[in-house]
């Protein structure tokens, strides 16, 4: 669909026009392969799917009971495939913080500082553990020669990812990541340690996007989207 046919449909179709609006950073790609690891309750991959005719949707999420409840949302989607696990620099298990809001769960664990930034209770819950895949070994276990768009939202974990992931960095075409600008948590890399990282293996910052704020002004973090300059990947 081109440019100009979405906008067209965004003015009858109300939840198009949510998802586009959600989307609309994205660099103009025909997205047909898609990773969305961190997929917690489906929106990225929900609006994804309204906006795009995909042929592989790979929805990648470590909390068991927010896998399962993603399986049953999207079974009448046959484009979709779940994969329970935590998207890392390994292959095997590992412990998974779980926190109070459960969006904040991860690999790495949360600044205590995080409660006062966001003006909320973020204490870890429990801690579990969880199948680990690196994304070579993910890419080979789904069938993808390629991905037209790997989305990061893993809560300090990008770093994990991006450096178990090198090899098949070239791969792919469009990075859409959450970027931190404080240590949300121990051992994350930072938004210029991620910008360094990609932009020396041939990506481009296209814009910053969903910037939030601590509750006394500072800038806290942002949705990143990088495109791989070498398009023949």
């Amino acid at each position: 669909m081109t440019r100009l046919a979405q906008e067209f449909r965004c003015l009858v179709d109300t939840r198009y026009r949510r998802a586009f609006r959600s989307l609309r950073y994205l660099p103009h790609v025909n997205y047909r392969f898609v990773v969305d690891a961190g997929a917690s309750r489906g929106s990225f991959s929900d609006a994804i799917l309204r906006l795009y005719r995909l042929e592989k949707l790979v929805l990648v999420e470590a909390l068991p009971d927010l896998a399962a409840r993603l399986k049953k949302q999207f079974a009448d989607h046959t484009e979709c495939s779940v994969v329970a696990a935590a998207l890392s620099d390994r292959t095997g298990e590992a412990l998974f913080e779980v926190n109070e809001f459960d969006y904040s769960s991860s690999l790495l664990k949360i600044d205590p500082r995080n409660s006062e930034w966001f003006g909320r209770s973020l204490k870890v819950a429990n801690t579990i553990r969880v199948p680990t895949l690196t994304l070579p070994d993910l890419l080979a276990q789904q069938r993808l020669e390629r991905v037209d768009l790997l989305k990061l939202d893993l809560q300090g974990a990008e770093r994990l990812v991006l450096t178990g992931g090198e090899s098949v960095l070239n791969r792919i075409r469009v990075i859409y990541s959450e970027v931190l600008f404080e240590p949300l948590y121990a051992g994350c890399w930072l938004f210029w340690d991620i910008h360094d990282y990609l932009t020396r293996r041939g990506f481009k910052l296209c814009g910053l996007s969903n910037v939030a704020h601590a509750t006394g002004g500072d800038l806290l973090q942002a949705n990143a989207t990088y495109r791989q300059l070498d398009t023949t990947s």
